[in-house]
């Protein structure tokens, strides 16, 4: 045992205090399995001991207290986060694991640190080696042990299991997610205080049910069968408090609400980019409107230590019905968990920081609305929505077409070919919500109105304004999300340039467009010199990071090398311009999504020009002119088609 390890023990020979309650007193001890945070009104509130081995449990409580007490020492504010000594007692325990000590200033010894190293080779991620490496140095800096590591010490040792990125959902399919979430929305808004009801009624008519059966059979609780019966006898009968509400059911688990009020939750996620933690602070009072922008104002937890501070998003109304439709039908449920932990803190059970915490928690629009009789009258950890079970995609009937599984897999390197023609999304949680809005946030920013109205099939080119005016309202009024968004965001712009570069440069045979004879003029010389591709990933990154490079990807499915460009290119039913763009690159990928909306413009003359309406004709002159522009494209490509030959009736 190290000297340093003894002088720990000493000093927690008497097991002292390392939480407190509001009004100072001692609440855990550091030996206590679990150590209690409440008060603290932090995202996380506990740091859990009892799932560490208990060979090693005592050892790394000792010395995460001690980096609690050096890093508290040190911090400005006299604070550490719970989230913090979380990652401390993880981090330690799997260091444990492999190696099989927990006196980590045996780590200060070269023989011992080259036996750790040897043992954990090969059984962690990058990210968790990183981890590693941050932990050892932050024991050093508490002058727990003497040695400092640098990451690519423990990176060679990692294995090549990475996390994957989170998704960003294909554009229809994006669309059809959120087309889905505001029927729901639109749907159940206006019977919003109904639902509540119906359900209180149905809890009620449970509880007055079981009670009879209780006091007939003279017991305390009913076997399975009994409680069976008892459910289903009381189910037929509260369906019908809900009649007027489109296909309502009820259960005390409260399963229908559930489902409607993760739709709820959706809408606000994919109109703000929210975090999980972010979208459960807000309810019907989040949503303002400030300069005309509409905005929701809610907690975060990022970046502040795990303190709640209050940050802004820029939305869109939809959510503000969303968010009333959530906090308004669970009203029900809201009423008797409040009732429980009054009774609960009246009677002694709980201290005054649990019953304060549950009820902030409970002015969320987004809570638990479980009422079986399992977990009906008791304290609950939390109040929120539970989402262990996802998001319910299969309820989105997502059928997967070809042109989606290309952008499916053009978007997430990550998961290519993980999503089949006429299958749906491998997963669906709240982060791919917030990668997707970011994904789009990316797209939308870069085009026009009309140009987001078709790529997201708005039927309302509201909706499309304020996406495309997203960014430049947030700069303006000062209301910018979250800086990790942003990032984000940035991140996925970058990953888009590099993904329609490496298809101009590399995967395309044949190039068209006025930007593209350069570009076909370096490929000639740098494949005439043998070289096998272009231009590497890894170049192209580096020219999008530098800002040598920008691109903007169409709807038409061609690509715009000039970021600032206004012209109107981007529209399918516009007339193509007389002066070829001088930035437009089509690639064979491209030409065939053209090759589709050249179909859908032959179906759009062929039904306006059989009206017979000169009102029309100037439209359809405009038609025209796209369609043979388009076949064009299609014979540079080396696409075949039959040419286009009909003439406008009224002008014959």
């Amino acid at each position: 045992m190290s000297n340093i390890l003894l002088k720990l023990q000493e000093e927690f020979d008497e097991n002292p205090f390392v939480s407190f309650d509001s009004t100072g007193q001692g609440i855990s001890r550091g030996y206590d399995g679990t150590w209690d945070y409440t008060a603290r009104n932090e995202r996380l509130r506990t740091v859990n001991f009892t799932a560490v081995p208990e060979s090693h449990r005592a050892n790394i409580q000792r010395y995460v207290g001690k980096l609690l007490e050096y890093n508290t020492g040190k911090s400005t504010d006299n604070h550490v986060s719970v989230s913090q000594m979380v990652r401390w007692k993880d981090i330690l325990s799997l260091i444990s694991k492999f190696w099989g000590k927990s006196d980590f200033s045996l780590l200060s010894n070269n023989t011992e640190y080259r036996k750790f190293k040897s043992f954990i080779k090969g059984h962690y991620s990058q990210s968790t080696m990183d981890k590693i490496a941050t932990t050892i140095n932050t024991l050093n800096a508490a002058g727990l042990l003497d040695r400092y590591v640098k990451y690519s010490e423990l990176r060679v040792l990692a294995n090549d299991k990475e996390s994957k990125q989170h998704i960003a959902m294909p554009s229809t399919i994006h669309a059809k997610v959120l087309q889905r979430v505001i029927d729901t929305v639109e749907t159940y808004h206006p019977h919003r205080l109904e639902i509540s009801a119906a359900m209180s009624k149905g809890i009620k008519l449970r509880d007055s049910e079981l009670a009879n059966e209780l006091s007939k059979l003279h017991v305390s609780s009913l076997p399975k069968n009994k409680t069976k019966a008892l459910n289903r006898r009381v189910a037929r009968q509260a369906h019908k408090l809900g009649e007027t509400i489109p296909e309502y059911r009820f259960d005390q688990k409260g399963k229908w609400v559930n489902d409607v009020l993760k739709d709820c939750l959706m809408c606000v996620a994919l109109f703000s980019g929210a975090r999980k933690t972010e979208l459960l602070s807000f309810n019907h009072n989040s949503y303002h409107v400030i300069a005309g922008v509409p905005v929701l104002q809610g907690k975060t937890y990022k970046a502040n230590k795990g303190v709640a501070k209050t940050e802004t998003w820029v939305t869109h109304p939809i959510a503000l019905k969303a968010l009333e439709l959530a906090y308004d039908m669970t009203q029900y449920a809201r009423d008797i968990h409040k009732a429980v932990l009054n009774d609960a803190f009246d009677n002694g059970d709980i201290t005054i920081d649990a019953c304060q915490r549950g009820m902030r928690q409970l002015s969320s629009a987004f809570i638990s609305t479980n009422m079986g009789v399992e977990y009906y009258g008791k304290v609950k950890s939390t109040y929120f929505l539970e989402l262990a079970r996802g998001l319910n995609l299969e309820k989105f009937g997502i059928v997967a077409t070809p042109e989606e599984v290309d952008e499916f897999n053009f978007l997430n390197p990550d998961w290519y070919d993980e999503m089949a023609v006429g299958g749906s999304l491998p997963k669906l949680s709240l982060h791919d919500l917030r990668r997707s809005f970011a994904v789009f946030l990316v797209r939308n920013r870069l085009g026009n109105a009309q140009t987001i109205k078709y790529q997201f099939k708005h039927k309302n080119i509201n909706m499309s304004h304020w996406y495309a005016n997203y960014a430049q309202l947030a700069r303006a009024e000062d209301l910018l999300m979250d800086e990790s968004l942003m990032i984000e965001a940035n991140e996925a712009m970058e990953e888009l340039a590099v993904e329609a570069f490496d298809d101009i440069y590399n995967g395309s045979e044949n190039l068209s467009g006025g930007g593209s004879k350069d570009i076909m003029k370096e490929k000639e010389e740098r494949l005439g010199r043998g070289e096998t591709i272009v231009m590497s990933r890894e170049e192209i990154k580096v020219l999008v990071k530098n800002g040598s490079k920008s691109i903007v990807l169409l709807p038409t499915g061609a690509y715009c090398t000039n970021a600032d460009c206004e012209r109107l290119c981007s529209i399918e039913s516009f007339a193509a311009e007389d002066k070829p763009c001088s930035h437009l690159v089509i690639t064979d990928k491209s030409a065939k999504e053209m090759a589709a909306q050249r179909k859908r413009l032959i179906k759009a003359f062929t039904d306006m020009n059989d009206m017979g309406d000169y009102a029309y004709s100037r439209i359809l002159v405009g038609y025209k002119e796209k369609i043979c522009h388009i076949e064009h494209t299609l014979k540079s490509h080396k696409i075949p088609f039959e040419p286009f030959t009909q003439q406008i009736k009224v002008l014959a």
